[in-house]
């Protein structure tokens, strides 16, 4: 392209091409790996902008003009300035500093009109196809969820609307579906490729888009920005940029370690790394081998509770399922309603608490956290407070709950009675909240509540009230810290969670977060990554996930989940939720009495799921505790290992879900490596062997790559639950040749001497 029809920005790592007509983006230029973002010049418009009350998409201008600062030591910059016809002008910013391999944009309306902005799409990145003249294979890292791959998205997305065009609108901040972090790659794989973010410490809410267009089979990355304050004639500017950048690698870990940069240093990391905070849950993050989820808790299972415990041979954590509740809540809309009483004093069984504090074992009570019900004793503040979401709104998910608006007075002062009263008659290890803050957007577009109707900031920081002053008021009750647990999670729920629930790591054998995708999981096009895990383990709340059932008839994927779940540093979880309690003693675990109609299963325990329970309870509190609570996530080594097949049946999931009863297999690396360090003292390579037979491994051991000082003698030893076996002294780079037995978890660790 020729400076007559482009304005041209660039340094000497990225060039980009601005359309001097329209000012869209016709090209990004890679130079060091001579990779072009664009492969075709689409006539799409340069920005998308909602207006109300129509709620209808403006794409069109009357008038396009720019400038350009070209040189300097800040680098170059363009101005572009859009005119529309309703009165509506669009400014944007676009810089190439001198030293960085990135372009930032910014974005502003002017609002001369009557009409109210809603929200702006822009940048859009339109013509993505495939990176390199050769067509290396590429992929698509994102934080949906808390961190997905898609392998060839230009041929595994469909030129379709719904979740196999891609993604298509991603919401932030949201963990259920959509973004949990700010940022998404593009890359050749072990070439390199681009880097999409935003720099927003500010809590606004946005999406992080990428996906097939529908016209012209070519992807599309985009980010779209909401309104704080929708109103007719207010002006909309949000204060971040736009960063795409290039990247030199063509790893997911090189885009995850450059956001880790930025993010580490944001409000919601401000207390620091876990290790080093006094007021930490030590026994929630030291103390606990495995968590159960959904175990009833209004009916007699003590029985169960006694066998967890004794299989784990460490603490358990339970959460109880949500039947306790006074007036009722289940799986089938029962809810509470908007008094305290309709909550406490709960239906718990004395002898299930009796059963796990005689363990010493911990429970939470499962709440719905932001659902209520209206007919109860106080029906009309309930629908006053209820949350107003936006008729668009963007997203997979349709948002059909009942919400509460957590800037409401009423809900706020709710929500802080009544888990306070929780603790206060029941005295609870921990609380767990489902369908919470991370399970929906953080829009109200209420005008009778004590916020402006928008998204972003004001919702953000209700909810991180609500939470903290709920949090100090149970801790002033109970006389300690009670940890707070959330479904899912996202970056600005660091400070004030402590746990959450996910499930994604589990799948296919599992349901909700990766249910998109489920086929393209099980063909290997799309891949869970520990995403969240190596940008805040440190820093974040302990994930509970895996979906586990011991029974025989899950088949062998049990192996591959629960050895991933705890790799990568989560609390492996056995899920009760849909489906019954394997027997026990002849005992099988009565429907009748669940909170949701699952079907009768008389399924036993199988002993070999059993034994690799305790190998995973006491990998997580023993002999790797210090990597897996408090560690820092490494880049693993590679393993030329065969890969092995894992048989699964789906039967804990609703039953009117399509993959109900879905039976399958999966085909997944044979062996599954992780890699830590923890502060300077040490680093280990942790290996779980999914083969039935010992399986030798060569790895090469770099003690710098894991954080430790190259120049020191390092000491190399294998540990495991049986001990620690000395090999011998690195002090550079080396290939250690290794025999993992069958089934089992094994480590390599380095200590410097």
């Amino acid at each position: 392209m020729d400076s007559h029809s482009a304005i041209v920005l660039g340094n000497a790592r990225l060039r980009v091409w601005l359309d001097r007509a329209t000012g869209r983006i016709m090209a990004v230029h890679n130079v060091p790996r001579d990779l072009d973002l664009v492969s075709a010049v689409l006539d799409t418009p340069p920005w998308r902008l909602e207006v109300q009350p129509e709620g209808r998409w403006i794409e069109g201008f009357a008038s396009f003009s720019c400038s350009v600062d070209d040189g300097g030591s800040g680098g170059q910059r363009a101005t572009l300035r859009w005119e529309t016809e309703a009165g509506i002008a669009v400014i944007s910013k676009v810089t190439v500093p001198v030293d960085e391999p990135a372009m930032f944009l910014t974005i502003a309306v002017e609002n001369r009109s009557g009409l109210a902005i809603d929200k702006i799409e822009y940048p859009i990145v339109t013509g993505i196809g495939p990176l390199g003249a050769r067509r290396l294979p590429t992929a698509l890292v994102h934080s949906q969820g808390t961190g997905f791959l898609f392998r060839d998205p230009l041929a595994t997305f469909l030129p379709e609307e719904g979740p196999r065009q891609g993604l298509r609108f991603s919401p932030y901040p949201e963990g259920f579906n959509g973004s949990t972090m700010q940022f998404m790659a593009y890359y050749a794989e072990e070439r390199g490729g681009f880097y999409f973010a935003t720099r927003d410490a500010g809590k606004a809410m946005k999406w992080y888009n990428f996906y097939k267009d529908i016209s012209s089979g070519l992807l599309t990355a985009s980010f779209m920005h909401q309104a704080p304050h929708v109103a007719p004639g207010l002006s909309f500017a949000p204060d971040y940029p736009v960063e795409i950048s290039a990247l030199f690698e063509g790893t997911w870990y090189e885009a995850a370690e450059r956001y880790k940069a930025w993010a580490i240093r944001q409000p919601w990391t401000e207390q620091g790394p876990l290790s080093e905070r006094a007021e930490r849950p030590k026994w929630l993050h030291e103390d606990i081998g495995i968590c159960t989820f959904g175990i009833n808790a209004a009916h007699d299972r003590s029985e169960w509770l006694d066998a967890f415990h004794h299989a784990a041979g460490t603490p358990v954590f339970h959460i109880l399922g949500p039947n306790w509740a006074r007036s009722g809540q289940d799986y089938m809309g029962t809810l509470p309603g908007g008094a305290v009483s309709d909550w406490v004093p709960g239906r718990f069984s004395q002898a299930n608490l009796e059963t796990i504090r005689r363990n010493g074992d911990r429970w939470a009570p499962f709440e719905f956290d932001l659902l209520c019900s209206n007919s109860g004793s106080r029906p009309e503040p309930v629908l006053q407070c209820r949350q107003v979401l936006p008729a668009g709104k963007y997203s997979f998910d349709r948002y059909t709950f009942p919400f509460m608006c957590p800037a409401t007075p009423f809900w706020h002062d709710l929500h802080v009675a009544r888990d306070a009263r929780i603790v206060a008659e029941h005295d609870p290890d921990a609380i767990y909240y489902d369908i919470s803050l991370n399970n929906v957007l953080m829009a109200c577009r209420s005008r009778h509540h004590p916020h402006h109707p928008g998204g972003g900031q004001e919702i953000a920081d209700a909810y991180a009230r609500m939470l903290a002053d709920t949090k100090a008021e149970m801790a002033r009750v109970a006389g300690r810290p009670v940890p707070m647990g959330t479904e899912m999670v996202a970056e600005l729920v660091i400070p004030f969670v402590d746990f959450y629930q996910a499930r994604a790591e589990a799948s296919p054998a599992s349901s909700f977060e990766a249910d998109f995708w489920r086929k393209w999981l099980i063909e290997g096009k799309v891949e869970k990554i520990p995403l969240f895990a190596y940008v805040y383990h440190e820093y974040g709340p302990l994930r509970m996930d895996g979906w586990g059932k011991l029974s025989l008839e899950l088949g062998d994927i049990f192996y591959w989940i629960a050895s991933r779940v705890v790799l990568w540093g989560g609390l492996f979880e056995l899920n009760y939720e849909f489906s019954p309690l394997e027997v026990l003693g002849g005992h099988p675990d009565d429907p009748a009495e669940h909170y949701y109609p699952f079907d009768r299963r008389d399924y036993g325990i199988d002993p070999e799921k059993l034994a690799f329970l305790a190998e995973v309870a006491h990998t997580r509190t023993g002999w790797a505790r210090d990597y897996l609570a408090y560690g820092t996530m490494r880049r693993p080594p590679a393993l030329n290992v065969a890969p092995v097949t894992l048989s699964y049946f789906l039967y804990n999931c609703g039953k009117g879900l399509p993959h109900y009863e879905e039976r399958g297999t999966i085909t997944v690396p044979g062996v599954i490596c992780s890699a830590w360090s923890y502060g300077r003292e040490k680093a280990a390579i942790l290996m779980a062997n999914l083969h039935a037979d010992a399986q030798t491994v060569e790895i090469l051991i770099e003690p710098r790559n894991y954080g430790l000082e190259g120049s020191q003698a390092t000491r190399l030893c294998c540990i495991g639950r049986s001990g620690e076996v000395v090999l011998g002294r690195v002090a550079e780079a080396q290939t250690v040749s290794l025999s993992l037995p069958p089934r089992q978890i094994v480590g390599l660790e380095m200590r410097p001497e």
